[in-house]
């Protein structure tokens, strides 16, 4: 959504916010103290952005069988199998 709100892009913003809340298979969690904590050992342990190690941490927390993303930079994590989108083509 950043992209569209920086642009000026309310409509397309909205847009992509309800993809991400209300599509089909999305399921959003919350952060807890114990995921938090969680996020935190991994941005010690793989040198990772805040919003990948809240990301990852969910995934772990919550038995995700991949984690899907289009950052190479990720592929260093060994808790959850990374897939990039590259290797879907």
């Amino acid at each position: 959504m950043v992209k569209p709100l920086r642009d000026g892009q309310s409509v397309l913003a909205d847009k992509y916010k309800n993809i991400l809340t209300k599509a089909a298979g999305i399921e959003i969690f919350d952060i807890t103290i114990d995921l938090a904590a969680k996020a935190a050992e991994l941005r010690a342990k793989y040198n990772l952005r805040t919003p990948d190690a809240i990301q990852i941490a969910t995934a772990i927390d919550n038995k995700a069988a991949y984690f899907l993303t289009n950052d190479l930079r990720l592929k260093s994590v060994s808790e959850v199998k990374l897939i990039t989108l590259s290797e879907l083509q």
